[in-house]
């Protein structure tokens, strides 16, 4: 379709924020080029994510995205089963740790090493999408199913509860190898980038590490009680446990291959008389063409179109409230102090019985989240992070708010009543 129809199509269509975060033009426009049928075909599957749009700080979404993201679901799931997208998205994150540093050491001309780079990693952006696709598709087939064996009000807990993976994300083996007595160097030199979330952030120090260590060593360690799952379930549940380990795994992935291939890409920037690539789109740097996104941008997805604009096309909003809806993911009432999260970065503000008020929780806030008297976000979805580990630590939590990091700030007193989903300013 023509640019300018396009955008004019966007311009009118009911958006609402979906995903509230910060990401850098380069790594938004991996992600959007992803979720093109030419893109998934590289992972040998036949489908596509059709529309998507990030502006500026947020992802948003309509019905008819989601609706249509699950459509295609459904359809490449016939084609490659969801353990079978997940152990390609495996043997993707083991290609670029074999790959990169040979990468980083390579002789070769900045510019051939950068597209050789990008020639894996673009296609490992693919499954960012097929998580995103594949969860509503799911999540409608286990309430329906879910529905004949539980009762009604506590179908959401029972989705939550048997959806937790029984494969370990990176943090989870991280404190299984601090447990089993790995050197803090080597500690270090395998997991510093669990703090690099989103691309081109800093990772854990070495004094950094030492402290998770510590803390890890004088944890208890906690295993997930499932409920009793009927025969009927069982595979079903074993596939919704392995897309909830594909989530955490799409995005481990991701980064991890950012912060391993920062030197490679610092090299190429210097090469084109850049600090960094961050603000550039790559597309543009192969063809020779250096020209900087400002930091209110989008970027409109449309099938095989993707567009990018230097200027944001939907309306920054601003919001005044006392109070702030979502779902429970956990029951219970707290009250305390909120802190903001929006990197890793924040979770030394967060001291004992504060509230944390988050767009999602990642693996890389577990020490701030034991701290803290209870959870609320923006983003939703009954088997997130958040969910997930405010059951493991039955503590409240709120999910979906939306808006809840753009109406609070640090310092506001809030009290967080999960049993009927409202977050109050006191």
């Amino acid at each position: 379709m023509d640019r300018e129809k396009i955008i004019k199509q966007f311009k009118h269509m009911p958006w609402e924020v979906w995903l509230h975060r910060r990401f850098h033009p380069f790594v938004t426009y991996l992600m959007m080029k992803a979720g093109t049928r030419a893109m998934f075909k590289t992972q040998g599957i036949d489908g596509e994510y059709p529309i998507a749009l990030y502006d500026t700080d947020d992802w948003y979404g309509t019905p008819e995205m989601f609706a249509l993201g699950a459509q295609e679901a459904e359809k490449y799931l016939k084609q490659k089963d969801i353990f079978q997208l997940v152990a390609q998205c495996e043997e993707t994150l083991a290609r670029g740790r074999k790959e990169i540093p040979l990468l980083n050491a390579s002789s070769e001309n900045s510019m051939v090493v950068f597209r050789k780079f990008l020639e894996f990693f673009e296609p490992a952006n693919v499954f960012i999408w097929i998580a995103h696709g594949s969860e509503p598709y799911y999540h409608r087939r286990m309430r329906e199913a879910v529905g004949e064996f539980v009762p009604a009000e506590d179908v959401e807990t029972f989705i939550g509860d048997v959806s937790f993976p029984t494969k370990k994300n990176a943090l989870a083996l991280m404190q299984d190898d601090i447990r089993a007595g790995l050197p803090v160097p080597e500690l270090h030199k395998k997991y510093a980038w669990i703090k690099a979330r989103g691309g081109f952030e800093p990772g854990y120090t070495v004094e950094e590490m030492k402290d998770i260590r510590e803390k890890v060593l004088h944890e208890e360690e906690k295993q997930h009680k499932y409920p009793e799952v009927p025969s009927d379930l069982r595979g079903l549940v074993s596939e919704v446990q392995e897309l909830v380990y594909l989530r955490t795994l799409r995005t481990d992935a991701l980064y991890e291959m950012y912060y391993l291939a920062m030197p490679l890409l610092d090299r190429f920037a210097k090469s084109v008389g850049i600090d960094s690539v961050k603000n550039y789109i790559s597309d543009d740097l192969l063809r020779g063409k250096v020209e900087k996104i400002p930091r209110e941008y989008a970027i409109l997805k449309y099938y095989d179109d993707v567009i990018v604009m230097k200027e944001s096309i939907i309306a920054q909003r601003t919001f005044e409230a006392e109070e702030v809806s979502g779902v429970v993911a956990h029951k219970g009432f707290a009250t305390g102090i909120v802190r903001i999260l929006h990197t890793a970065a924040d979770m030394p503000k967060v001291k004992d019985g504060d509230i944390i008020v988050t767009n999602m929780t990642n693996p890389s806030y577990i020490a701030a989240m034991r701290r803290a008297a209870a959870f609320v976000t923006d983003e939703g979805g009954i088997t997130c992070h958040a969910a997930i580990i405010a059951r493991e630590l039955k503590k409240p939590c709120i999910i979906g708010t939306k808006i809840a990091t753009r109406v609070y700030k640090d310092g506001d007193m809030v009290e967080v009543d999960a049993e009927n989903g409202i977050v109050r300013k006191i």
